[in-house]
């Protein structure tokens, strides 16, 4: 084989496996931990959902922070009903094959440490990070501010009684 064609296996090998990078699923999972845990043990916990994921490509993750849940949550474990008002909420973005998501979803299933969960399919790019642009721009408004448009005031109109009596005779007649 000469060198001309292993360069271009190389470039093809290249071009294929960014192909695959390109096509491959891509998810988020964004997952509370139960407070229990403390500061120290919530990176034990993002550890195990990363050794969950195995040779999935991760983008991007967000590190869980401590938060008040919206609601109280509940829970079963061991034949005592946990309640918590709080949780660590981190997420992690990263791209998987599609027959390999149950198994990851299982796996975090399990875990103990992880009190609530949600996996979603989304796209590569950040789109929080994303720079956001103008709805609208025109030339004739340039440099003007819109401002609420004013409502005529409305004229009393003077009603005789008799007028009023009429009126008020129909409606209860």
């Amino acid at each position: 084989m000469s060198q001309a064609d292993k360069a271009s296996s190389q470039a093809t090998t290249a071009d294929s496996s960014a192909t695959v990078k390109n096509t491959t699923p891509v998810y988020e999972i964004g997952f509370h931990v139960v407070p229990t845990v403390g500061d120290e043990g919530v990176s034990k916990v993002v550890e195990a959902v990363r050794a969950a994921l195995g040779d999935a490509e991760i983008i991007s993750e967000g590190f869980p922070q401590k938060m008040t849940l919206a609601y109280q949550v509940e829970r079963a474990t061991q034949s005592k009903r946990e309640k918590y008002t709080e949780s660590y909420f981190g997420n992690i973005k990263f791209a998987m094959q599609r027959e390999s998501i149950t198994a990851f979803t299982e796996a975090v299933r399990a875990m103990p440490s992880v009190l609530r969960f949600l996996i979603i399919e989304t796209v590569r790019e950040d789109i929080a990070a994303a720079p956001r642009r103008s709805v609208f721009t025109s030339d004739r408004l340039e440099g003007k501010t819109i401002e609420k448009p004013i409502a005529a005031a409305e004229k009393p109109v003077e009603v005789s009684e008799a007028e009023l009596d009429k009126s008020l005779e129909a409606l209860t007649g």
